[in-house]
């Protein structure tokens, strides 16, 4: 353990020393960190090395992403959810069951040995997208405010409906599944509306809380910090055990905490904000060490080719299906399409799948999403930034287009603390 932290410690200064200069670069903290992972990991020096399975990793992981979504949460402006709302909406409810259902196609297609509940399992693992591999695309003031919101948002809430898809694909998978239409919702109803029914209540009087507390001067500014990020926590232990997702409550916990709190407290996210940047830093350093390493020795010619097609058409048709009889033209619509990276969410469903089942072929489920996970680090890192400045660029010069008004003239909102390049402001 002690060479682990002197390691990581190591990487952290290393990482914060060329920060600001490589924020306007095609080379971004995650690819350093699964870079480095990679290289001293079980496939390297052997420095940073156990097994895939341990349990610490998993449940690094699903800290790191509950962590996130509420802390990104908290900083969205909900005051024009009803004119903004449409382009997460759309991507949430029409956009991601498309890439679940076209994912299994071409999956099924590619992987005749694998059953329909196995390919669901890929395709569901890979629907959640990772705002934090294309930050530029979030952080960047160029792109227009509700394209970025857009991302993000359904980045916060996509994690927790994909889930859904692969608790029934496993059970499917696995011969448990109930074949009566009336468990199938009330198993929806508990996993989604009972997230989102605890999110708001902790949400709402954590803040609640918070607010009066530091109204009388009784709570110290750090403690104010520790204890909004708490809430998250708390709401998050609370689904769980409920079994309901615990990333949902967390997500609606950081929304409602922010809205209870804006113009009342002032940067009471900070500290959820700055753990969850060190968190996701460490959980892309776990992954290039630990669970990279097994899929690219398992890896194959049609892993890699799905991996591909899930960067591009698995996610780019469904986005542009789903924005039809909007007022987004072309450039917007690919933009979107293009930066839906595959993240912590997916490492997330990959990891909590290969425990808790002993199928013959979760080791092929888990070599497509580990692989496309590594190409999606990648990729969008590599294109997040020219990709946000040229989109930027485009969305200037239409400024003045009647049907580019609902992109371009959007009033700002602040950016999450891990999406800012260093030195901007919020």
């Amino acid at each position: 353990m002690s060479i682990w932290l002197g390691v990581v410690g190591a990487l952290f200064v290393t990482y914060a020393l060329a920060s600001k200069r490589l924020s306007t670069t095609a080379i971004t903290g995650p690819m350093l960190f699964v870079t480095a992972g990679f290289l001293l990991g079980t496939a390297g020096l052997g420095v940073l090395e156990t097994e895939p399975t341990d349990g610490r990793i998993t449940i690094l992981l699903e800290a790191t992403l509950a962590i996130v979504l509420f802390s990104d949460a908290a900083v969205i402006n909900s005051s024009n959810w009803r004119s903004e709302a449409y382009v997460p909406g759309r991507l949430l409810f029409i956009g991601l069951p498309l890439t679940v259902l076209v994912g299994m196609l071409i999956a099924g297609g590619m992987f005749p040995e694998l059953g329909i509940w196995e390919v669901g399992l890929i395709a569901a693992i890979l629907a959640p997208t990772d705002a934090a591999l294309g930050q530029a695309v979030v952080s960047n003031p160029r792109v227009p405010q509700l394209i970025r919101q857009g991302l993000s948002t359904e980045s916060g809430l996509n994690d927790g409906i994909a889930l859904t898809f692969v608790v029934i694909f496993l059970a499917g998978a696995e011969g448990s599944l109930a074949p009566s239409a009336g468990d199938l919702l009330g198993f929806l109803g508990q996993e989604i509306v009972l997230a989102v029914a605890i999110g708001v209540g902790v949400g709402w009087l954590g803040g609640r809380a918070l607010v009066g507390a530091s109204e009388r001067g009784w709570v110290a500014p750090i403690w104010l910090q520790i204890g909004t990020l708490s809430v998250g926590i708390t709401a998050y232990g609370f689904a769980v055990p409920a079994e309901a997702s615990g990333f949902i409550a967390a997500w609606i916990a950081g929304l409602t905490v922010g809205r209870v709190t804006r113009d009342r407290l002032q940067e009471v996210n900070a500290f959820s904000e700055t753990l969850g940047s060190a968190l996701t830093m460490m959980s892309f350093l776990a992954f290039g060490a630990v669970l990279l390493p097994p899929a690219v020795e398992e890896a194959t010619w049609s892993v890699l080719v799905y991996a591909v097609l899930s960067l591009t058409i698995i996610r780019m048709l469904p986005v542009a299906l789903s924005m039809i009889g909007t007022t987004l033209r072309r450039p917007t619509i690919t933009f979107m399409g293009w930066f839906g990276p595959r993240g912590i969410a997916s490492m997330v469903l990959a990891s909590l799948v290969a425990e808790s089942t002993g199928l013959v072929t979760i080791d092929l489920v888990v070599t497509v999403s580990m692989v496309t996970v590594a190409l999606s680090v990648f990729a969008h890192g590599a294109t997040s930034w020219n990709g946000s400045e040229s989109y930027g660029s485009w969305c200037e010069e239409n400024a003045e287009a009647e049907v580019e008004k609902s992109e371009a003239e959007t009033p700002a909102r602040p950016v999450p603390h891990r999406f800012r390049s260093p030195g901007m402001s919020p």
